[in-house]
């Protein structure tokens, strides 16, 4: 092999190797940044427009859904739990409304690449629950992933984008025509659950976010290997770039739809507790 084919290669793999560090790092971390952001404007407003109890008795559920999360992969990834309150409803010094205290071997690359979903939990939880609440009120019939069978290697990442966008726009609309058809009990309570839920569930917290970051330092090393094996594999086997690009498009389509979903989740959070002052102000004045 020449001198010229290592380059190429080499070329290849760091080019495969910074683009799954920005799908499967980057992008998931800047979805959990926008989120945070997002959640703690909506439950900020719930508390200005209410008070501090109110995150009990309108997000309490969210906030269950919220440290499960923690919780859930924190045992994935054999953390220990050494203690945990998914409600605290005494009130912690912190003022945090539910906590998981959990501790891992740094020298496990396993349980150090898992802070990085541990800190992003709560995101992966939330849409699971809401998810599920929309599956058995409205039962939609949302298509399966098909990723295209060729990504124009010249314009990569707009094919990504294209096919991400299109998915997210296919099951967001399976969706809305399940919502629109189904009885209006069954919508009034979906739309009431979700801005529950929402109030608190998608409040990712500075610790949340620093935990992610933490590791995400292991989880890019992990990364830079894996493309080295995958892009010499190829050498052997060259139809495995075709299977990347399938995994590339659906974790791009993937994170684009929780991004969407989310904030989706969290304007309806917004719009109903600015209704309910709203009533509650005019009721007052009458």
């Amino acid at each position: 092999m020449s001198q010229s084919f290592f380059l190429a290669w080499a070329w290849q793999t760091g080019k495969l190797a910074g683009f799954l560090s920005i799908i499967l790092i980057g992008w998931p971390l800047l979805v959990g940044w926008l989120t945070a952001h997002f959640a703690r404007r909506v439950q900020r407003t719930l508390v200005t427009t209410f008070s501090e109890r109110a995150q009990y008795w309108v997000g309490g559920l969210g906030v269950i859904i919220h440290e499960l999360g923690h919780l859930l992969f924190a045992l994935v990834f054999l953390h220990h739990i050494s203690s945990f309150k998914l409600l605290n409803l005494s009130g912690n010094r912190d003022g945090s409304l539910g906590s998981v205290a959990s501790s891992y071997n740094p020298r496990n690359w396993y349980q150090a690449v898992g802070n990085f979903f541990i800190g992003l939990a709560p995101m992966f939880s939330g849409i699971f629950v809401l998810g599920w609440l929309v599956k058995v009120l409205c039962h939609p019939t949302w298509s399966p992933i098909q990723a295209p069978a060729f990504i124009n290697q010249a314009h990569p990442v707009a094919d990504y984008a294209s096919f991400a966008w299109q998915t997210c726009l296919t099951w967001l609309s399976e969706t809305a025509q399940a919502f629109l058809t189904s009885a209006s009990w069954q919508q009034v309570l979906l739309i009431l659950l979700i801005g529950m839920i929402s109030t608190t569930t998608f409040s990712l917290s500075s610790a949340d976010l620093k935990s992610s970051l933490q590791g995400a330092k292991t989880y890019l090393v992990l990364v830079v290997v894996f493309s080295i094996v995958i892009m010499g594999i190829a050498i052997v086997k060259p139809q495995l770039t075709y299977q990347l690009d399938q995994f590339v498009l659906i974790s791009a389509a993937v994170w684009l739809v929780l991004l969407i979903l989310i904030s989706l989740c969290l304007v309806i959070s917004w719009l109903e507790i600015t209704l309910v002052a709203l009533l509650l102000k005019l009721l007052h004045l009458k």
